[in-house]
Parts: C-alpha cells; structure tokens; sequence
C-alpha cells in the first residue's frame, strides 16, 4: 500500500525585523534585608505586646489583693456583736476610701508606664523603619 503524502501548506515568510523595545529596568530588591526588617517590626510588637501584658497581670493582682482585703474587713466587720462608735466607722471608711484610691493610682501608675515604654518602642522601630528605606532606596 503507498503512503499518501499529505500536502504541506507554504507559509510566507517574514523578513522584517523584530521592533526593539525598550529594557525594562526594575528596582532592585535586597529581599534579605526586607525581611529582616519585617522579623524586627515583629520583634518589636511581640516586646510590646509583652510589656502590656506584664501592666494588666501586675494591675489585676494588685486589685485582687485589694478585694482580698476588703472581703476580709467587711467579714468582720459583720462578725463583730457589739455597734462600733460613729467615729470608728468613719476610720474604717476613710481608711478604706484612701486604700482604694492608693490601689487605683498605682493601677494608673503601672498602665501609664507600660503605655510610654511601648510608644517608645513604636518610635524606635517606625525611626529604624524610616531609616532602613531610605538605604534601600538609595
């Protein structure tokens, strides 16, 4: 049996040449340092993260050795049999209303200065940030 040949189309033939574009030029990239700035704007937010969780642990505790302290007055305040003098229980309530103040201060206190570290913090890193884009601009 004698193989059919199958008719191969002609093509036409292109002779002119390729345009020339330009070279497209991206800026170049230092992925290293990219990176290493992000691990420390991470860093940074990790230690922040972990300077306001220390001021809501040490805030609560001192509130809860507060309440410890007024549970236990107001018990026995109730266990005792005999009516206290007037001036006595204005004492105790004085007593009681600097002790709350002292603790809600000191609460303040501890909050205020876990705020500042951490705005410290954040200016350090956004001051490095700044920096380091700059030298990779350049």
């Amino acid at each position: 049996m004698a193989k059919a040949s199958i008719a191969q189309p002609k093509l036409p033939a292109f002779d002119a040449a390729l345009p020339k574009f330009p070279e497209l030029k991206l800026p170049k990239f230092d992925l290293t340092a990219i990176f290493a700035l992000q691990r420390a704007n991470l860093a940074a937010a990790h230690e922040a993260q972990t300077v306001l969780v220390d001021a809501v642990q040490a805030i609560v505790k001192i509130q809860h050795s507060w309440l410890q302290e007024s549970v236990a007055a107001a018990q026995a305040l109730v266990a005792v049999k005999a009516p206290k003098q007037p001036q006595a229980i204005l004492a105790d309530v004085k007593a009681a209303a600097e002790k709350a103040a002292a603790v809600a201060k000191e609460g303040v206190d501890l909050g205020v200065a876990a705020q500042r570290k951490v705005v410290e913090l954040v200016t350090q890193r956004v001051q490095a940030n700044v920096n380091e884009f700059k030298a990779l601009a350049a």
